[in-house]
């Protein structure tokens, strides 16, 4: 086998496989943001739980 033909093989199967890589990508995208999406709610209900300052209620607590 020459070198070219041997050479195009080889771009072959790389661009194939980064076709089926974005690909596998594109078809994980929408599962994967709801999952991102859950995290970023979660993260941002507690950040907004320690940021909350309880103890102006006097009702005991971390006073």
């Amino acid at each position: 086998m020459s070198k070219i033909l041997y050479a195009l093989l080889i771009l072959l199967l790389f661009i194939v496989g980064i076709a089926g890589v974005f690909y596998g990508l594109y078809i994980f995208w929408k599962p994967l943001a709801y999952i991102v999406g859950g995290f970023i709610f979660i993260g941002i209900a507690g950040i907004l739980n320690q940021a909350y300052d309880n103890t102006s209620n006097g009702k005991g607590g971390e006073n």
